[in-house]
C-alpha cells in the first residue's frame, strides 16, 4: 500500500425513526463494498475509509449530519440518503460546496437538480430510478396487462415520495390528460394523514368510486393494514404499490386474495443476498442494501479513472483537494458497469438510467404470501 491518506467515503443514513430499518441496511451494503475492495487491495494502491453518519429520519437529521461532513473537510463523497426528502436536504449543503453525493433509493425528481432554480445540481447522484419511471411502468402494467380502466390512488398526505409517486402513476395512468380522454383511464387520489391505521371511511369510498384496483404508493406496513382492511370489507380489488413494498413483512397480518404487484429495483435472488445474509446475520429487506453496495462500486469505478493520487493529495481545504472533487465528479458522469442491481449509468442530471422491476406477491396455500419476478417488460 501507498503511504498517506485513505480515500474517505461519508454514509448518512437513519438509524432511528421510520427510515431506520432501510438506513441500518443501506451502511450494511456500502460497509459490504468498501470491505471487499479493500480486500482486493483497495483503489490504486489506497484503501477506502468509510465516514458512517448515522441518524434520525427526519431531514434536519441529514442536513445536520451533511454540516458534520463538510466541516469534517476530508470526504471525497457522500453516499445517503434512503429518503428523497433526506437525500434533497444533503444535497442542499453538498451542491454548494462540490462535494458529490450519490443517493441509493431516492426516486422523486428534483433530488438532482434544483426545485426553485430549475437548474440541474452537478455534484448530486443516485443509483435508483425515478417516480417518473415507476409512475410510467406501473400504469402502462395496470393498463396493459391487467386491463384496468379506474385505478384509485391512496396515499399518505405530505410525504414527498408517497405523493410524487401517486401523481406519477396519475399523470401516466390518464396519458398525460386531466379528462382522460387520450387513454379511457380513470385514475383519482384518496389521502390520508401521517400515521393513519383506519382506512374504512376511504376504502369504503373507493368501492362507492368504482375501482377496479388501488395503488397504495406507501410502505409495506401501509400496504398490508389496507389490504387486510378491504378484505375484511370484502372488497375484491387488485392491489399496487411502489418499492417500499419490498419487506419479508409485506401482509404478515393479512393481504388481498388475488396476485398484487409492486415496483422494485432488483428482485431480491443471487449470491449477493447470501453474502449479505452471511456477513450481518439478517435477512435482506428491499434494495437499500445493493443499491448502497453499487453507489460504493460507481465511486470506485470513477476513482479508477481518475488515476493514481499522490500522498498529500487529499489534504482537507487544499486547492489540490477541491480539483480532485471536480475532476473525481467529472469521472463518475462517465461510469458504466454492472452492479448488484444491474447496470449502472448516469444521464446529464444525475440519474441512474434503468428500469423497474415487476414484483408479483401471491397468496400461497396455507395463508402465507410468497413473491416472483413477473416476466411484463415496458
Amino acid at each position: 500500500m501507498q503511504s498517506g491518506n485513505t480515500i474517505k467515503i461519508a454514509t448518512i443514513f437513519p438509524t432511528l425513526g421510520r427510515y431506520a430499518l432501510s438506513g441500518r441496511q443501506s451502511h450494511n451494503g456500502a460497509r459490504l463494498a468498501v470491505e471487499k475492495i479493500n480486500a482486493a487491495g483497495g483503489i490504486l494502491g489506497r484503501l477506502l475509509e468509510l465516514m458512517e453518519y448515522r441518524t434520525g429520519s427526519y431531514l434536519v437529521d441529514a442536513s445536520w449530519a451533511a454540516d458534520l461532513v463538510i466541516e469534517e473537510g476530508s470526504a471525497l463523497a457522500i453516499v445517503g440518503a434512503n429518503s428523497s426528502d433526506l437525500s434533497k436536504a444533503i444535497a442542499r449543503k453538498a451542491e454548494p460546496e462540490g462535494l458529490v453525493q450519490i443517493s441509493n433509493v431516492s426516486t422523486v425528481a428534483d433530488v438532482t437538480w434544483d426545485p426553485v432554480t430549475k437548474v440541474n445540481r452537478e455534484f448530486i447522484f443516485r443509483v435508483c430510478h425515478t417516480d417518473t419511471v415507476v409512475g410510467r411502468n406501473l400504469a402502462q402494467f395496470a393498463r396493459e396487462f391487467l386491463e384496468v380502466r379506474r385505478v384509485a390512488v391512496l396515499y399518505e398526505a405530505g410525504r414527498t415520495y408517497s405523493q410524487n409517486l401517486g401523481l406519477r402513476f396519475i399523470q401516466s395512468f390518464r396519458g398525460g390528460d386531466d379528462d382522460d380522454s387520450r387513454t379511457g383511464c380513470e385514475a383519482v387520489a384518496f389521502l390520508f394523514p401521517e400515521f393513519e391505521i383506519d382506512f374504512v371511511s376511504r376504502l369504503n369510498d373507493i368501492h362507492e368510486w368504482g375501482a377496479e384496483a388501488i395503488f397504495v404508493p406507501g410502505s409495506f406496513t401501509e400496504a398490508t393494514l389496507i389490504a387486510t382492511q378491504a378484505e375484511q370489507l370484502g372488497m375484491d380489488l387488485t392491489f399496487l404499490g411502489g418499492d417500499s413494498w419490498s419487506n419479508s413483512r409485506l401482509f404478515k397480518q393479512g393481504g388481498p386474495g388475488r396476485p398484487s404487484y409492486h415496483t422494485d429495483h432488483w428482485y431480491p435472488e443471487g449470491p449477493f443476498v447470501v453474502e449479505y445474509e452471511k456477513r450481518f446475520s439478517e435477512k435482506l429487506n428491499g434494495a437499500r442494501a445493493p443499491l448502497a453496495h453499487d453507489a460504493i462500486t460507481a465511486i470506485a469505478e470513477a476513482l479508477e479513472a481518475l488515476g493514481p493520487l499522490e500522498d498529500g493529495a487529499l489534504k482537507p481545504g487544499s486547492d489540490e483537494f477541491t480539483s480532485i472533487r471536480r475532476r473525481f465528479r467529472d469521472e463518475l458522469t462517465q461510469v458504466d458497469f454492472t452492479g448488484v442491481t444491474g447496470r449502472i449509468r448516469f444521464d446529464g442530471n444525475g440519474d441512474a438510467r434503468k428500469g423497474c422491476a415487476i414484483i408479483q406477491v401471491d397468496r400461497l396455500p396455507g395463508g402465507a404470501f410468497g413473491t416472483r419476478l413477473h416476466p411484463w417488460k415496458p
